[in-house]
Parts: structure tokens; C-alpha cells; sequence
């Protein structure tokens, strides 16, 4: 019985070694380098990868996740007010003033979404002259990455892979 749980223990240990080795999320490797061969990250579409400010939500600054814990607390503080007051006149002077503070943080939210909206109308036109152009060149796109396939050169985007041949030596798309 001992035997056989540790053939059992070796086996499990050397196939979580043999996993972690093809794990692309590891820690340890250095920025540049990339995945082996074997496992691959998924590839994003040009028109779900984002390539303005516009585009992706806006990380929030250590200011504003300070300014939305103090308004949570200020809010919390007003509810618990609210709910522990017996006066009727009181009670709905904090459900005002609760009232007002949430009006005035929709009023905020609606303005934010207002100008998303506006960014996201100015880069419709973009998206739909990149959808036509990727239309247009379909097949030679096709053919360019079956060429760079079987030269062994890396899959990236074709735009990617041309600023990259401008900015350093890198090898060309080969299309013939």
C-alpha cells in the first residue's frame, strides 16, 4: 500500500512540475519572454482590443477610491441616521439630505456616461473604416499569415508586426 502511494505522489509531483512549466501565467519568467509553443494566450480581435482612452474603463486614482469610501461612509452615516431617529421631523430631514446625496452621485454617474457615449459616437466611424478595410484585405491578410506561419515567424498583428519591422531589424511579412 505504501509503495503505491508513493508511486502515486511521484506521478502527481512530476505532472504538476510538467504543468507549471507550461503555465503562461508564471511569475518567474521575465517580461519580455514568452509562453511556450505548446500553450498560447488567446488572441483578441483588433476590434475587442482597445486602442484609446475611450475605449476601456478608466482605472480609478487612489483620490477617487478615497472620495468614493468617504461619500459611502457619509451615505451610511446618513442611512443609520435616518433608521435610528424616532422624530418623524428629524428622521426626514436625513432622508432629505440622503435624498439629495444620491441625487447629486446619479447626477455624476449620468454626466460620466453621457461623455463615454459621446467618445464611443466619435470612434464608430473608426471601427467601421477599420471593418472595411479588414473586409477589403481579407484574403491577403490570410495569406500573409499563412506565409509568416510557415516561416516560423510570430502570429501578431499585422500592424504590430510593420511598426515593429520600422522602429527594429525585425524579419518582414513575406507575401508572395
Amino acid at each position: 500500500m505504501k509503495k503505491w502511494m508513493s508511486y502515486i505522489l511521484a506521478v502527481g509531483l512530476m505532472a504538476g512540475a510538467a504543468s507549471a512549466a507550461l503555465w503562461p501565467f508564471s511569475s518567474d519568467k521575465k517580461e519580455g519572454q514568452t509562453p511556450s509553443a505548446s500553450v498560447a494566450a488567446p488572441e483578441i480581435s483588433p476590434i475587442q482590443r482597445s486602442e484609446g482612452k475611450g475605449d476601456q474603463r478608466k482605472q480609478l486614482s487612489p483620490e477617487q477610491i478615497e472620495k468614493m469610501k468617504a461619500r459611502h461612509e457619509e451615505l451610511k452615516k446618513l442611512g443609520d441616521a435616518a433608521r435610528n431617529e424616532t422624530d418623524p421631523a428629524k428622521k426626514e430631514l436625513l432622508v432629505g439630505q440622503l435624498r439629495a446625496k444620491l441625487t447629486q452621485m446619479a447626477d455624476e454617474r449620468q454626466a460620466e456616461i453621457k461623455k463615454r457615449i459621446d467618445s464611443a459616437e466619435k470612434e464608430l466611424p473608426k471601427l467601421k473604416e477599420r471593418l472595411a478595410q479588414s473586409e477589403k484585405n481579407k484574403s491577403a491578410n490570410i495569406e500573409k499569415k499563412i506565409q509568416r506561419i510557415l516561416a516560423g515567424e510570430s502570429i501578431e498583428p499585422l500592424k504590430r508586426a510593420s511598426k515593429k519591422a520600422g522602429k527594429k531589424d525585425s524579419k518582414a511579412p513575406v507575401a508572395e
